[in-house]
């Protein structure tokens, strides 16, 4: 029924229903703007800082994590544009933040480690097809090896899952 009502929707009339959304949240609005965007555009570090939010805590243990929250953030950027650079950018930044826990915390468990691990891997995609469209992946590869190197002993297996993703994603790939 919604979507009817939304195919048959007059210009002027989606107009107003986009901007009502852009008005209810800061979410909508900031996705609105990247869907509409060019990429150079896009607000990336408005992404970058939700993420962060995210993926901070206290040490009073009155405010925790949240993957899920900082997983649905890049599932808006991803909506909003395909753009492998600012892609790779922003799961590179949720690795190095969401590694920050550990370093401070120490171990977790398992679920969040497995969480980190598809974030780290689907950072290594990102980052090489950013290097395909022919740009510079120096920074954010140094970022995602120094995350590998610090969880070598990371247990739950997350150091060792770290390893042979970077293995499988960089090593050699600069003999290609």
């Amino acid at each position: 029924m919604a979507r009817r009502r939304l195919n048959s929707l007059e210009k002027t009339e989606l107009i107003a229903l986009v901007k009502d959304m852009m008005e209810l949240s800061a979410d909508n609005k900031l996705f609105v703007r990247s869907a509409l965007a060019d990429a150079e555009d896009i607000e990336v570090e408005k992404y970058k800082k939700k993420i962060s939010r995210a993926l901070s805590y206290n040490m009073r243990g009155t405010k925790d994590w949240d993957l899920k929250e900082a997983g649905r953030i890049i599932r808006y950027l991803e909506k909003a544009t395909d753009d492998p650079i600012i892609r790779a950018d922003v799961y590179v930044h949720t690795v190095v933040q969401g590694h920050r826990i550990t370093d401070e915390l120490g171990d977790i468990d398992q679920d969040y480690y497995i969480s980190m691990e598809d974030f780290y891997e689907d950072a290594a995609k990102w980052v090489l097809a950013a290097q395909k469209q022919g740009h510079d992946i120096t920074l954010l590869r140094e970022s995602l090896h120094e995350v590998m190197l610090k969880a070598k002993n990371v247990g739950w297996g997350y150091g060792d899952e770290l390893s042979r993703l970077w293995s499988e994603y960089f090593e050699n790939k600069d003999a290609e």
